[in-house]
């Protein structure tokens, strides 16, 4: 009976971290590469939900720090980031809570070790969701930082928070909810990504490009089958990306997709073919206005896929505004948007690994 117990006992913590497996890391943003120590994670538990998120802010994203509730108690997780002005940030967001009355943002001005900065708290209804963030990155100290951040939910927006600089960086996600936040942070919050947990098989993340509404004719959508690989990415590009065409293989026979956009095509076409064991992990591109045959449109001007193995790109003129989204602990499924002419925008799916 001992025996059986202990296998039992091994048997659920192994599902137990199976589970935590389940969430997709997307991100992250600003500095790359830290310290052991100046990792940090913030992950909500089961039936708990974001309540509260406190930032120390001012030319940059100083600290953040967490609330969750979970049947009528309130968690507040550890200061994230913060070291430029010591224990302060933390001391005045706890006073600044005893008045907060029913105001979703507080600020105050706080004087840390010699930079003075604000602390702002976003104060969520109990049915509010954030569906995605937006910021900046700049740098403090010769080091990459997050300089702004904004929440978007399901009911408004939050913030700017920060100083809102040149380099921009924008994540929105659907089939999934927010289950928490990671990054790299010291002085300041040097990078973020997101916790994301699907509701059912992927989620879609997403897109890049134009914004306004489009007709269903302009729709497209490639979606990797079970057990089918990704072999190659057709692009029909030159000024800009015209057109998008996907090859995938299974049991060594090649299936096509429908041409993505290609209403005009340009003269040069490139043919990304991808090893068997190489999956995409990021995308990069950039976002501009077309020119030629229909001028004037928010269009891809440029892409390129991040693999486990290599960069393949850019294609396309890299012009306009730049994007860029990375994603871990999960799978690659396809990609979706909205083109005509050209490719209009662009979004990737996403697949929880088991």
């Amino acid at each position: 009976m001992g025996w059986i117990k202990e296998k039992l006992e091994k048997a659920l913590e192994l599902q137990a971290g199976s589970k935590l497996q389940r969430f997709i890391r997307i991100g992250t943003w600003g500095r790359q590469d830290g310290d052991p120590q100046e990792y940090w994670s913030f992950q909500l538990k089961q039936h708990t939900y974001l309540s509260k998120i406190t930032i120390g802010h001012g030319a940059t994203i100083y600290s953040l720090t967490f609330s969750s509730k979970s049947k009528g108690l309130l968690h507040t997780s550890k200061l994230v980031g913060g070291w430029a002005s010591g224990h302060i940030v933390s001391e005045v967001t706890s006073e600044a809570s005893r008045f907060l009355h029913s105001a979703r943002k507080v600020s105050g001005w706080v004087n840390g070790w010699g930079s003075a900065h604000k602390v702002s708290e976003v104060v969520l209804d109990d049915d509010e969701q954030i569906i995605g963030i937006n910021g900046t990155i700049g740098s403090r100290d010769g080091k990459k930082t997050i300089s702004s951040l904004s929440f978007l939910t399901n009911k408004r927006s939050h913030g700017s928070f920060g100083k809102t600089l040149e380099s921009r960086f924008s994540l929105a996600w659907e089939g999934g909810s927010l289950v928490g936040f990671y990054g790299l942070a010291g002085n300041y919050v040097d990078s973020i990504g997101v916790f994301v947990n699907a509701y059912k098989e992927f989620i879609r993340v997403g897109t890049w490009g134009k914004t306004k509404a489009v007709g269903p004719q302009n729709l497209w959508s490639f979606l990797l089958e079970r057990n089918h690989h990704l072999k190659k990415i057709s692009i029909n590009h030159g000024d800009l990306i015209y057109s998008l065409m996907f090859t995938t293989e299974h049991r060594g026979l090649l299936q096509n997709s429908r041409m993505a956009g290609g209403w005009k095509l340009a003269e040069t076409t490139t043919e990304v073919r991808f090893d068997w064991d190489e999956e995409i992990h990021a995308i990069n591109g950039t976002v501009g206005i077309s020119r030629g045959d229909d001028p004037g449109c928010v269009v891809i001007t440029s892409i390129s896929f991040l693999t486990n193995k290599r960069t393949h790109g850019p294609f396309g003129n890299e012009r306009g505004k730049p994007f860029t989204v990375s994603w871990d602990d999960c799978s690659f499924v396809g990609f979706y948007g909205a083109a005509g002419w050209y490719i209009d925008n662009i979004g990737v799916y996403l697949k929880a690994t088991a």
